[in-house]
């Protein structure tokens, strides 16, 4: 039986809406429930997400399952071919209902086998019937809420900052040098500060993307401060990270306001797939209501899901919206290699803004008040289980493995491990 995502009152309860960067000071503001009718304001009118069934039409992870990839350029052009392959598959099943290819947004090739696309409420139900499709689900806006700075501090090339390293890297068993590894840091967010002192940012813009127009620079601050938490230089200066100047590479799917829809963050993870390898990391600081079905089949928990299955490395914020991780969707996504990481004070409390629940929640890292790379040089402090998430994202790096825990916190009757390198 096919999974049609029905698209009514009691499916997909609410908008995807980030909510991890969010600070204590402005935490409970999107646990929302929003309508998912088709009049919905978080739903993009005619648009949508197409999955195809991977017997029908197979991702390329899936393809090359048992193939080892250590060149990423090699990896690329055989992703290229088969991704060729899937596309004309998928295009035939457009032409057999006289749908227009130009009418196609994205193709997903990697994790999942899929397409957005516009169509019409007449073609959304008769492409659903289709035995090649597996489901079909609304695209949507997705909204990075405006977060609060604690505390700013601008570069100063004639007086640069002693340089410190924040508790959150003291917590996670302190830092160690990731320079100069193979494996790479996937921030999958607003981008990163290309240019900044302390970052080794991975600039090649075969690698370093946007999928929501201009460069993979940043320009709202949150994906560098996500990327310092992980891998800022020990260089003496600034702050210094879990693995230590380990390369990371933006790929922008937010712009400076926050803006962007789900097709474009499947987009984003899709130019992961084509070009990861063993051992890599992605980070996740973001997330959204979902509701109930949570965990059950959906155009980003599988590809999410193809992300791990190929040996890289996923880190996710819970959410920061005091209330159950099952129901926020990507933190109630489970996996190999997936980790969904709640936020913890220095002193090891349980941050008030975190979401709970051990199942999905995988481990605990500091997210309260924390300290890292800014923009324009600079260095900020922010609060939100988006900052906890990159601390296991280093220690994964750094690792090559998942995180080893010590010590726990308790909140609400049960003990979430302490991520530690």
């Amino acid at each position: 039986m096919k999974n049609l995502i029905k698209l009514t009152l009691t499916a997909l309860t609410a908008a995807l809406v980030i909510t991890s960067c969010q600070n204590e000071g402005n935490e409970g503001n999107t646990d929302q429930n929003i309508e998912a009718s088709a009049g919905d304001g978080n739903i993009i009118p005619g648009q949508y997400i197409v999955v195809f069934n991977d017997s029908k039409v197979i991702p390329t992870s899936r393809a090359l399952a048992k193939t080892r990839f250590t060149d990423r350029s090699a990896k690329a052009k055989t992703v290229d071919g088969l991704s060729d392959v899937s596309i004309r598959k998928m295009n035939d099943v457009l032409n057999k209902y006289n749908l227009d290819e130009k009418r196609v947004l994205n193709y997903y090739t990697t994790k999942i086998s899929g397409m957005a696309v516009k169509l019409s409420d007449a073609e959304f139900k008769t492409l659903a019937k289709d035995p090649s499709v597996a489901f079909i689900e609304h695209d949507r806006f997705v909204e990075l809420p405006k977060f609060k700075i604690e505390g700013e501090i601008q570069h100063n090339a004639s007086q640069r900052m002693a340089q410190q390293t924040p508790c959150g890297i003291s917590r996670a068993g302190g830092f160690t040098n990731g320079a100069g590894k193979d494996q790479w840091i996937w921030v999958i967010d607003s981008g990163i500060d290309l240019d900044h002192p302390d970052l080794n940012v991975v600039t090649n813009s075969t690698y370093a993307r946007s999928f929501v127009g201009g460069s993979a620079n940043d320009c709202n601050g949150h994906g560098t401060h996500v990327a310092g938490t992980a891998a800022a230089i020990n260089n003496g200066t600034g702050v210094v990270g879990v693995s230590a100047g380990a390369s990371v590479v933006p790929v922008r799917v937010f712009g400076c306001s926050g803006g962007s829809a789900t097709s474009t963050i499947l987009a984003g993870i899709n130019h992961v797939g084509r070009y990861d390898i063993a051992g890599d990391v992605a980070n996740l600081s973001l997330g959204g209501f979902f509701g109930s079905g949570c965990s059950s089949n959906s155009s980003y928990r599988s590809a999410l899901q193809g992300l791990g299955n190929s040996g890289t490395f996923v880190a996710i914020a819970a959410g920061n919206s005091s209330a159950n991780a099952a129901l926020y969707d990507p933190a109630c996504i489970n996996g190999t290699n997936i980790y969904t990481v709640a936020s913890m004070t220095c002193n090891r409390s349980f941050s008030s803004f975190s979401n709970y629940n051990m199942n999905p929640i995988d481990v605990i890292a500091t997210g309260s008040s924390v300290l890292s790379t800014y923009l324009n040089g600079g260095y900020a402090t922010l609060s939100g289980t988006s900052m906890a998430s990159p601390h296991v994202a280093g220690i994964m790096h750094a690792r090559g493995s998942g995180p080893r825990t010590s010590g726990s916190v308790s909140n609400r009757g049960e003990s979430y491990p302490i991520a530690v390198r």
